[in-house]
């Protein structure tokens, strides 16, 4: 699975002013940022993907783990099945 990084290009972020860099200093903190996670750096939709593609990652691990698992366990009790069958007498 890519990761697609993308990160957005200046500030054209709802809730965050346009400024000049000098100006965007003076300005307040509540101003400069968005109270989310990754605030000021990524929209509102890029935190959702970012999210989303941690989510399906750590789900696709846990699936080929638990697929893995499985077909282990079924070979087990396919050559105890073999290896039962020649001891009848």
């Amino acid at each position: 699975m890519h990761l697609i990084k993308k990160h957005t290009k200046g500030t054209q972020m709802q809730g965050i002013k346009v400024a000049r860099p000098h100006d965007f200093k003076r300005m307040t903190s509540s101003k400069r940022t968005v109270t989310r996670a990754y605030g000021g750096i990524l929209t509102g939709s890029e935190v959702r993907d970012r999210i989303m593609r941690a989510f399906l990652i750590e789900e696709f691990r846990v699936f080929k783990n638990m697929s893995k698992a499985g077909g282990e366990k079924k070979d087990k009790k396919k050559k105890n099945k073999k290896k039962a069958a020649p001891v009848k007498k």
